[in-house]
């Protein structure tokens, strides 16, 4: 039985840094208006006006992208902050977020005493955070992930090295960019680890309501505010890095840190790309095509990925 202390013998591949931000492809326009119709539908709005305005949006918006280099998550920004404009709903997740999180705690206290001491086994963790699918019931998902837990893990992409031999140098400050509010909790063992061989971690939370993304409200809802050192935000609602509305705090931060760990496919998307001064990893699970073409990953797979500093790097490129 394979457990999260000992790590399949898996391949190493390997993937280029100098790649070009994943411009929006046919297949990520489906995922965008489903977007679209479960915001509506989580705002509790049963006016079938909003769905229809809702749906206008959505197409305007996506027209208007067809002529830019925007990515996946600033079209998702855009269509996410038109139909709380129009349905005047803060929050739509407010509610699916608690229900996550709750779900989530019940996941990890099964598997928590299964984890090693280990860097690894403390990754292999966060990244099956990243694999819930909180839309399914909760007894399915528990099957989903112990599935993994107990049948052998492996990472297609596997820089668990290189993160521990940058570790061993004891970074000054490091910064943790969550993802979805429920992961949090598969997170905390590898916060763990990393502050205890830093100088200073940062847990970086939304700025504001981002789909189910974690911000400080859930982190006070859960009475975890006081669980973490140093909490930071990104100054915006953004999903994933929302490069025009971050906060100029959070921008000197991001290119002050000598190791940036990032969870979850958006901010992969966004982040990547870029050039930063000090080096990135990068957690998450492939979970489309369009990502599964751009990293050249398959389907399904789980990805522990390393990217070199650029010492060029500055937050005014």
């Amino acid at each position: 039985m394979h457990g999260l202390g000992g790590l399949t013998d898996a391949p190493i591949h390997h993937i280029s840094s100098a790649m070009k931000p994943l411009q929006p492809i046919p297949q990520c326009v489906g995922c965008l208006k489903s977007l679209a119709k479960d915001l509506v539908r989580l705002a509790a709005s049963e006016n079938p006006d909003f769905a229809e305005k809702a749906e206008h949006i959505t197409h305007d918006i996506l027209k208007d992208a067809g002529n830019t280099a925007s990515s996946s998550p600033e079209i998702a920004n855009r269509i996410v902050r038109e139909i709380r404009r129009i349905t005047g709903i803060h929050d739509p997740y407010e509610n699916f977020k608690m229900r996550e999180m709750a779900q989530a705690l019940e996941i990890v206290t099964h598997l928590k005493h299964h984890v090693a001491e280990s860097l690894r086994s403390r990754a292999i963790l966060a990244a099956l955070g990243n694999s819930l699918d909180f839309f399914k019931n909760p007894a399915e998902a528990l099957d989903d992930v112990t599935g993994l837990f107990h049948n052998g893990f492996s990472f297609y992409f596997d820089h668990i090295d290189q993160l521990q031999a940058h570790m061993s140098k004891r970074p000054e400050i490091v910064i943790y960019l969550t993802d979805n509010a429920g992961e949090i909790f598969f997170d905390i063992p590898l916060y763990d680890y990393l502050k205890k061989n830093c100088g200073r971690i940062y847990l970086v939370v939304k700025g504001g309501p981002s789909l189910n993304d974690l911000t400080r409200t859930e982190l006070r809802s859960q009475n975890l505010m006081d669980r973490f050192d140093r909490v930071a935000d990104t100054g915006t609602d953004g999903a994933g890095i929302d490069w025009d509305h971050v906060s100029s705090e959070f921008l000197d931060l991001l290119y002050a840190a000598d190791l940036v760990v990032s969870k979850g496919m958006a901010n992969f998307e966004s982040l990547y790309p870029r050039c930063l001064s000090g080096p990135s990893f990068y957690l998450f699970k492939v979970k489309c095509e369009p990502i599964q073409n751009y990293i050249q990953a398959p389907a399904g797979s789980f990805l522990a990925l390393w990217k070199e500093a650029n010492s060029s790097a500055n937050h005014r490129q």
